[in-house]
């Protein structure tokens, strides 16, 4: 029973990498108290920690530089095993794309053998994905958001949970990108771009929100996103929906949007005042969304490729066939899925955006 405590309230790597984010650095160092409540509000289902857990955290990574665990004492390794270790490792400077399964029965080895090599030697599978270029005004207004979050972070309690993030996406019928499928194994980022083309533009138009571990729709957009439809759908589908999920706690959300042509739509900006007066962010908002910023929308580093990648593990045969499978992936992904997406997710890449002054910082991730 003890060991089993023992183990709870121990951080996880990625427990320790969110603490010393929220910890800060340099001129932005974060008080230890301040620290503690941020992190036991972000983990509510773990057992909380202390200031002294902040700081022998932060101790210890000075003196190590790492967030890994000690090694333990065990059994040396075999040449055998370092030999084998080294040929998968050429396998995959030889050919970075091929996959661990290939690799595996080329070297007559298991599966999971083949991984843990890779992943011993911060080998990662880099999937394709498509960045915003970024112009230089960009980086000014990114860092300010980002510092402008923060901020409320620390004054306004479980703000981060309070935030409805919000995007459209389309989806066609042939799939642009099946990003599982395209791998490349490689101790650093090749920053491949790959692109798709469907023959006949048949598509579905999604809106979906998630905020703290729920989502919100997703719903289907009639044609192309108009600013009068965007009106429509938040009076009749969007705002009933958080209303219904949220009940009492509607009155603290925090609306975001970004600064698509629809949703700068008077009647829109209108509407957002009066429901969500000095909580929303967007063009002309409350707090100013930067522009060609995918990368800090939770829907955009995790929904839509969520979907991507298991809608289109087969060819959709028509339109009716996609949207069902859209809104069937998006129903089974669960809270626990969630847990990290919006709260850590989110605060990390502000993090990650502060310390490359505004730029492209998916690199680091």
């Amino acid at each position: 029973f003890i060991l089993l405590v023992l183990k709870a309230m121990s951080l996880s790597e990625f427990e320790r990498i969110t603490l010393l984010m929220m910890r800060g650095y340099g001129d932005l160092v974060r008080p230890y108290e301040e620290t503690v409540h941020l992190f036991n509000d972000t983990f509510p289902d773990r057992p909380p920690i202390s200031k002294s857990t902040v700081f022998k955290t932060v101790k210890r990574f000075e003196e190590t530089r790492t967030v890994k665990d000690r090694e333990r004492s065990g059994r040396p390794k075999s040449a055998t095993n370092e030999l084998k270790s080294l040929d998968v490792l050429q396998k995959f400077v030889e050919n970075p794309s091929t996959s661990a399964r290939v690799a595996a029965e080329d070297l007559d080895m298991s599966h999971t053998s083949v991984l843990n090599v890779l992943h011993k030697n911060k080998y990662h599978p880099y999937k394709v994905t498509l960045t915003q270029e970024l112009a230089e005004d960009d980086f000014d207004r990114r860092t300010e958001f980002c510092e402008i979050m923060m901020r409320k972070c620390d004054e306004i309690q479980n703000f981060l949970s309070s935030i409805l993030f919000s995007d459209e996406a389309t989806f066609f019928v042939n799939g642009q990108v099946n990003r599982h499928n395209c791998r490349y194994w490689a101790d650093h980022n090749p920053h491949w771009m790959i692109e798709g083309h469907t023959q006949r533009p048949q598509k579905v138009n999604l809106w979906a929100g998630i905020i703290n571990n729920n989502i919100v729709g997703p719903f289907v957009v009639d044609g192309n996103l108009t600013g009068e439809i965007y009106f429509n759908m938040l009076t009749n589908n969007i705002l009933p929906a958080v209303r219904a999920l949220l009940g009492a706690n509607f009155n603290s959300v925090w609306f975001q949007q970004d600064g698509a042509p629809p949703h700068y739509y008077l009647r829109v900006r209108n509407l957002l005042d009066q429901v969500f007066p000095n909580r929303w962010i967007g063009r002309r908002g409350t707090v100013e969304w930067p522009a060609r910023s995918p990368d800090l929308n939770p829907l955009d580093f995790f929904l839509w490729g969520f979907l991507k990648d298991n809608v289109y593990k087969t060819k959709p045969a028509n339109i009716e066939e996609l949207t069902n499978r859209l809104l069937e992936e998006a129903r089974r992904i669960t809270p626990e899925m969630l847990q990290n997406v919006t709260a850590v997710g989110f605060y990390n890449r502000l993090a990650h955006c502060q310390q490359v002054f505004g730029e492209q910082f998916e690199h680091l991730i």
